[in-house]
């Protein structure tokens, strides 16, 4: 009886593993990536709509690192400094010209992205990697958000001066979402070509989002006259000719939340080492034979 059950348990477990095996990729695996990239910014919102054919590109660039979790799911977390600008003087239509507002802005931003590949780490190793590698990605970051505006020659922070009577903040949540292809370099480095979309949990990174104020209501703040607040908040009366200023409580902005579009370039450098201190691949490749 007993010699019965060994025999049958001993069966079971042959036909387990002949069934379905689990294999690490190997102590020399290499499933972490360095990257560094640069990139195009173009910006959506009460300045510059997304059917404007004016791009109004500004530069970034950016840091990150990647590391692979199983053999699709990657996470990457990117540092960037970019530009955003738009101005109403380049504007399409009429009434954004006669408006006459400008911005422009230098960001820092802090992005954890999830990454997924439609090609799987390869059992082999990384050096047997596609050449060719999709993959979508979704995360959560934040921004820093400190738009300025020129008029007649100088450059204004606008975010001290309430211009619509809104004190909002300096940090800024915001959801990128994208696309991206990794194509394969050498053994040791890609390139990836990605493409996200990123929205602002904030209407201001432009500065304009609500309705004007009325102008005997600015004061004098941080060194600058009442009189050219009023001009940054209603630029019409620079114009050539001037226009009157419009009433107190007319829309400056639609409320609506910003958004910006990148497209870029990453080189990643494949690491030695993860900066969990091990270079193999955590996540079990599994084989079925029939």
């Amino acid at each position: 009886m007993r010699k019965t059950l060994l025999f049958s348990l001993l069966l079971t477990i042959s036909a387990s593993l002949f069934s379905q095996q689990y294999v690490t990729t190997g102590d020399f695996d290499r499933i972490s990536k360095l990257n560094f990239g640069i990139g195009f910014n173009t910006y959506f919102g009460e300045l510059r709509r997304a059917q404007d054919p004016n791009l109004q590109l500004g530069l970034s660039a950016s840091v990150g690192y990647e590391h692979l979790f199983t053999d699709n799911v990657a996470l990457r977390t990117t540092l960037s400094v970019y530009q955003i600008q738009a101005d109403d003087s380049l504007s399409s239509l009429p009434a954004s010209r006669l408006r006459n507002i400008n911005f422009k802005a230098t960001n820092a931003e802090f992005l954890v992205q999830a990454l997924y590949y439609t090609q799987r780490h390869p059992a082999s190793g990384y050096r047997d990697r596609a050449f060719a590698n999709p993959y979508f990605h979704l995360g959560l970051g934040v921004t820093t958000n400190n738009p300025m505006a020129e008029l007649n020659g100088t450059d204004y922070d606008l975010r001290p001066l309430t211009l619509e009577g809104v004190q909002y903040g300096g940090l800024a949540v915001v959801i990128p979402v994208g696309v991206g292809v990794n194509w394969y370099l050498s053994k040791n480095v890609d390139l990836q070509m990605d493409v996200q979309y990123t929205l602002a949990l904030t209407g201001y990174l432009d500065d304009v989002n609500g309705v004007y104020r009325d102008p005997s209501s600015f004061s004098d703040t941080n060194g600058i006259d009442a009189a050219t607040i009023g001009l940054l908040s209603d630029p019409r009366a620079a114009l050539t000719p001037p226009v009157d200023p419009v009433a107190a409580g007319t829309l400056r902005g639609d409320g609506s939340n910003d958004a910006y579009l990148r497209v870029g370039f990453k080189l990643g450098f494949y690491l030695p080492k993860s900066l969990y201190g091990k270079s193999s691949i955590r996540c079990k490749v599994v084989k079925r034979t029939r």
